[in-house]
């Protein structure tokens, strides 16, 4: 998703399904066989391929719509930052904070969790303020996506937090995320304090011990640092915008990779 490249979201477009080659362009006429060996019924001439290409139009022109927000040729409310929720006094709320490359991808399966109060998506670990998606896709901000956890610990534990992160990435990479390349997509455990430091570092000795990963774990345990909110229009964006989330999900290699090293642990966020 490197704005280099004119946005991640260029390419995912770019990667939808086509016409293979040899394919007829030409659409049948009404009462002529369509793309399927069959006489349409359809109005107008319609071949289903027509209809198709139509749903394909439908679905692509908010991925563009998207792209141009990223590229800052559109502005409006859904640009500005998001709110980071305010836990209520005396709450005994807590925050956790990971990196695991598209922060789309990793909202759900803590939003799962019971004791979960919210998750943010957003950008950590630079040294740029209010940076934006455009700033970090680029890569100069030092940032990486991010998401943010306000849980309850009475009810779900950090090890929890933590078992869930590691089903969702692949920790031993160190120049991205699945289908997505560069620093800004890599993988880090934020720490608040020195308990979760603890054990945050004794779960990657842990699943070093057991080999569970493909090679060595590079996932850095740093400590936390100002959590900048995404745009209003990154958040619960599985949820508001399902049909792009999957198709970039399905894409991305994400679920195949969890599978392989999981199995039957595995924890999926689509």
């Amino acid at each position: 998703r490197r704005v280099a490249r004119a946005s991640s979201r260029a390419r995912r477009a770019a990667a939808a399904p086509v016409r293979a080659s040899g394919e007829r362009d030409d659409a049948p006429s009404e009462g002529s066989n369509d793309d399927d060996g069959n006489t349409s019924s359809l109005p107008l001439g319609l071949s289903r391929r027509n209809l198709i290409d139509a749903a394909f139009v439908a679905v692509s022109i908010p991925l563009w719509r998207d792209i141009a927000h990223d590229l800052g040729y559109l502005q409006g409310p859904e640009d500005a930052p998001a709110d980071l929720p305010t836990p209520p006094p005396g709450s005994g709320y807590r925050t956790a904070t990971f990196a695991g490359g598209c922060f789309w991808c990793m909202e759900r399966p803590f939003d799962e969790l019971d004791g979960v109060i919210a998750t943010t998506s957003g950008y950590t670990g630079g040294f740029k303020d209010q940076p934006t998606y455009h700033e970090v896709g680029g890569g100069s901000t030092g940032h990486r996506e991010s998401v943010q956890i306000l849980y309850d610990p009475s009810r779900v534990s950090y090890e929890t937090l933590l078992n869930v992160f590691w089903r969702q990435i692949d920790p031993t990479r160190d120049d991205g995320m699945f289908l997505d390349s560069g620093f800004q997509y890599t993988s880090a455990i934020y720490v608040a304090d020195e308990t979760q430091r603890a054990a945050a570092e004794e779960s990657v000795v842990r699943l070093t011990k057991e080999g569970r990963f493909p090679g060595a774990i590079k996932t850095p345990v740093e400590e936390a640092k100002t959590f900048w909110p995404a745009e209003r229009y990154h958040q619960d964006y599985y949820r508001l915008n399902s049909t792009r989330y999957g198709f970039y999900r399905s894409l991305s290699g994400r679920d195949e990779f969890v599978q392989s090293v999981w199995g039957p642990e595995a924890v999926y966020g689509h």
